[in-house]
């Protein structure tokens, strides 16, 4: 009878050894870790306030292992899947290897670069020994692609469980997650061997986090973080070769996806930083090992929410993800769309509410280029050479959209680019040229100067439409409407390009408003005057953040009353001097900046409420000064 409810009862049995192995020796290792010299001490990047065990991880480790004897020794019949005992030997021998660069990190410390090299040869070693990702969508890839394709999974896997592991029960909590949500994923691809084992991982996760979850009393460290980061890289790479190419890849990008994510985010802005010289003292590995309080919990923790709170809910989020990777499984057909669909979602969230950090510190590093001194002549072949590429790639776009709306199929672009080139390219540039286009200076143009561009690459057009149509009249419709959709291609690409930079001021304004969440914004920040001089202002706020300090630009005030309750640069216009008591008050202002010249009577009105409710009152100048020789 045992063997009529073996298929069934093995999936409890090895999920309760992962679990009862890894709570019995979490329970064990805690109250002996300290006196091993496991303890992590309070600090100033530490949110726990007193000593912990750490190390856990070994727990985590062992139940696993004992997890694989059952699976492997214990001839379950049937058994159908990928991973086999010679499997669990290679993995064992790089595990250990794991395990030893992550006790010796918790007990001793080490050199972020020394334990990025143990990392790597770890990484080396799963490739060595057929721990590798083989393809990518089903498309095998040439050894020294599936080389780098497999350091760059272990690695990153091993680092974002690593850095995930910031609050009490996150990592172990979201690998429990995702081992079950690959897992079943599995189950739809018929692989219940690879089932079992991702059962089992799940179980000693789960074991573990009986411990582990806040208030914790025992800490993964980078023993079970690093453990945990190169399990789930081992037996994705092993489980993924395998069914339906997008939802293979897609399930486990989606499974580990807030600790993914969160690493990418990592990177991006440790690099940006180290761009922008805040560790320019550093190599560029150095500054992206370097520490920061600007991962995903740290920043849900600065909102208010508690620690159990944001483990939730970053426990939901990747059960959602995890939900998702299933769909798409189940439904492989459709799983293009699903995964689209996700990603576009999963984009849209990234924009609005979670990479303001990486996306304002971005913008200053790309200001900070525009803005470099550069020589006249490397200017001039920038702008020449992107008109050259939007002239052109317009034009093949135009011609394969008319050609193709005519009925024509397959269109020879080559010779009908060989046709039109000499009007369509080279008059829209010779007029740019005789707009002096190429000899200004675009970020410190005015809008005039932008419309003066516009325009001539119209007329150029205009000319080349005229020409076109004295040799074919019989083509002048199919000429003008030709060229009206280059005009729609081309102008605002041409224009764009030059007003790069001030598009991005815009931006970094409004970036810098929208930070709300993730830093302190500083004071809120009220302004006089919505002139040109206010433009500027904002600009230098824009722009010059760290150095000005950061404000929060609550709104403007101005005399017209035409103009209240619209947008001027971006920003609302409250009111009048006349309501500015009552607006100090409603809107809770710090400072107030008089930006523009204002009327004697309005300037004593704002001195006197700022006064009676003893807020900052700032008068920002331009200053002309005069050196004497």
């Amino acid at each position: 009878m045992f063997m009529n409810l073996e298929p069934i009862l093995k999936y409890p049995i090895v999920f309760g050894t992962g679990a009862v192995v890894a709570l019995l020796l979490t329970r064990a290792w805690g109250p002996r870790a300290p006196r091993w010299g496991f303890t992590d001490q309070p600090g100033p990047r530490k949110i726990h306030l007193h000593p912990v065990a750490t190390g856990g991880g070994i727990a985590v480790f062992l139940a696993f292992h004992a997890v694989c004897a059952v699976v492997f020794l214990y001839p379950w019949l049937p058994f159908a899947g990928q991973l086999s005992i010679d499997w669990w030997y290679r993995f064992s021998i790089l595990s250990t290897g794991i395990l030893i660069i992550g006790l010796i990190d918790d007990r001793f410390g080490m050199k972020p670069v020394i334990k990025f090299g143990g990392q790597l040869l770890i990484a080396a070693g799963a490739y060595l020994l057929g721990m590798r990702v083989q393809n990518i969508l089903g498309t095998p890839l040439p050894g020294y692609i599936d080389f780098a394709a497999t350091l760059l999974w272990f690695l990153v896997l091993m680092n974002a469980f690593n850095l995930i592991d910031g609050v009490d029960g996150l990592a172990v909590g979201i690998a429990f997650i995702a081992a079950i949500g690959i897992s079943m994923s599995l189950v739809f691809r018929s692989e219940p061997g690879d089932v079992l084992l991702l059962l089992g991982f799940a179980g000693a996760c789960l074991g573990f986090l009986r411990y582990n979850f806040h208030p914790a009393r025992v800490f993964l460290g980078d023993t079970g973080s690093l453990f945990i980061g190169f399990t789930l890289a081992a037996l994705t790479v092993a489980t993924s070769s395998k069914g339906p190419a997008i939802a293979a890849i897609g399930m486990p990008l989606l499974a580990i996806g807030i600790p993914l994510f969160d690493t990418i985010l990592a990177v991006w802005r440790r690099s940006i930083r180290h761009l922008l010289g805040n560790d320019s003292t550093t190599g560029l590995l150095a500054s992206v090992e370097q520490a920061d309080e600007d991962h995903l919990h740290h920043r849900l923790l600065r909102v208010g929410r508690e620690h159990h709170q944001v483990a939730l809910l970053l426990y939901a989020v990747t059960a959602v993800l995890s939900l998702v990777g299933i769909l798409a499984s189940v439904f492989h057909d459709r799983a293009l769309g699903i995964l689209g669909l996700a990603f576009l979602m999963g984009a849209y969230t990234v924009v609005r509410h979670l990479a303001w950090i990486e996306l304002r510190d971005t913008g200053e590093v790309v200001l900070q280029g525009i803005t470099q001194p550069v020589r006249r002549n490397r200017m001039l072949l920038f702008y020449l050479g992107s008109d050259v590429l939007i002239l052109n790639l317009a034009l093949l776009a135009s011609v394969a959209l008319t050609e193709s709306l005519a009925g024509i199929e397959n269109p020879d672009l080559k010779r009908l680019w060989l046709r039109y080139a000499p009007f369509d390219v080279g008059l829209p540039l010779l007029f740019l040229l005789v707009a002096r286009s190429y000899s200004r200076v675009w970020y410190l143009a005015r809008i005039s100067e932008y419309i003066t561009t516009g325009l001539a690459v119209v007329l150029g057009y205009a000319v080349a439409c005229a020409l076109g149509g004295i040799g074919t009249p019989t083509q002048l419709g199919a000429w003008f409407v030709r060229h009206l959709l280059l005009i729609g291609l081309t102008v605002p690409c041409i224009v764009g390009v030059r007003a790069s930079k001030r598009v991005l001021q815009d931006m970094m304004q409004w970036m810098n408003r929208g930070l709300r969440r993730d830093i302190d914004r500083g004071p809120r920040t009220l302004i006089c005057g919505a002139g040109f001089r206010t433009t500027l202002f904002l600009r230098q706020i824009a722009c010059d953040a760290q150095t000005s300090g950061l404000r929060d630009i609550i709104g403007l005030i101005d005399a017209d009353e035409a103009i209240c309750g619209h947008f001027v640069h971006g920003v609302r216009v409250l009111g009048t001097p006349a309501e500015i008591p009552q607006l100090l008050t409603e809107h809770k202002i710090d400072e107030v900046y008089i930006v523009e010249s204002i009327e004697a009577e309005d300037k004593k009105q704002i001195q006197k409420a700022t006064s009676n409710a003893g807020i900052r009152l700032i008068n920002w100048q331009i200053v002309e000064t005069e050196e004497k020789n």
